[in-house]
């Protein structure tokens, strides 16, 4: 049984000797093996054809096989390269993908934040156009709270996150929110609605006022 090396040895030759022999043994090894030519041609100065005249068989075959095996190395090389490429495409796509989803996401959260604050804007509103319409009387006390009616007024959080959020705490600044705050502390102070409301005012009513009226205080 032939060696490897003994092999291929005998299948370069079977193809360099004829071009069925030559299509057979490309087929086999995936690449022509007959394209390096021993012989010089007339008039060459090619040294590797010098060179290659020089060799024994073996020698030859090696010289062949190297030739192949670089050939092959190359197209490897080659692959490698358009796979890394096609690797770090698919990546940048990625990366763009993320980018635009957490854009997206902060669109949106921004549109969500500007929705709210348009609903807490127009029922800050709401409360500011009841005060210049109130009556005097208790039924149309105008509450601050998101529904405007004074069962909310217990509620927790409920007249703290109407002052913040209908005047726009975070908008305004501290400074001109503390004025604003002053002048509902003035307006909801126990006395002043119980003077308003005619001096006698029912016990539960005047605990809402206080409540709230203490709400603001911490606020403000």
């Amino acid at each position: 049984r032939l060696s490897p090396n003994a092999a291929f040895r005998e299948s370069l030759f079977d193809a360099m000797a004829d071009d069925e022999g030559a299509a057979y043994w490309e087929g086999v090894y995936g690449q022509p093996i007959h394209v390096y030519p021993r012989d010089r041609p007339s008039g060459s100065t090619d040294a590797e054809t010098g060179e290659l005249e020089r060799m024994t068989d073996d020698e030859y075959a090696t010289f062949v096989r190297r030739k192949m095996w670089e050939k092959t190395h190359a197209g490897l090389l080659e692959e490698r390269a358009r796979r890394e490429e096609e690797k770090s495409r698919k990546e940048k796509g990625r990366e763009e993908a993320r980018r635009i989803a957490e854009e997206m996401e902060r669109s949106l959260r921004r549109g969500e934040e500007r929705r709210r604050r348009r609903v807490w804007k127009a029922g800050w509103e709401r409360y500011s156009a009841a005060w210049a319409g109130w009556d005097g009387g208790v039924e149309g006390l105008p509450w601050p709270t998101r529904g405007g009616k004074r069962e909310e007024v217990g509620v927790e959080g409920e007249v703290r996150e109407f002052f913040e959020k209908g005047l726009d705490r975070e908008e305004l600044g501290e400074k001109e929110f503390s004025a604003r705050l002053k002048e509902e502390r003035v307006r909801w102070h126990p006395d002043k609605v119980q003077q308003k409301l005619g001096g006698t005012v029912e016990g539960d009513v005047m605990k809402d006022v206080t409540a709230i009226f203490q709400i603001i205080d911490r606020l403000w």
